[in-house]
């Protein structure tokens, strides 16, 4: 339950954060830092959370080319983001998802 917390709270901070768009438009996910996802964490339905964790998941797939959705690993990875953007608030959310996510 925990870890299901910790994927909602990432994932609505990405929703909400001021860089990336209202949920009916585009999200500029190249453009948001760890610190806007903090600042917003907050504000965003669980539904459109998990969306946004699940989406950063597929955008490093398609970096590493892992075509699996590990349940377990995708818990730990959020874990992981929300350590490293609470130590790192000004680094693009793209490059600590890749650094988390790909060790990177």
């Amino acid at each position: 339950m925990k870890k299901l917390f910790a994927v909602g709270v990432v994932c609505g901070a990405l929703m909400a954060a001021p860089a990336l768009a209202a949920q009916d438009e585009n999200i500029d996910f190249g453009s948001a830092t760890c610190g806007e996802l903090l600042s917003a964490a907050d504000t965003a339905g669980a539904d459109d959370m998990a969306g946004m964790m699940l989406w950063l998941d597929g955008y490093l797939s398609g970096v590493s080319g892992d075509t699996v959705l590990n349940w377990s690993n995708l818990s730990t990875f959020v874990d992981q983001l929300s350590s490293y953007c609470q130590s790192h608030k000004s680094a693009k959310l793209l490059d600590a998802a890749r650094k988390v996510g790909l060790g990177q």
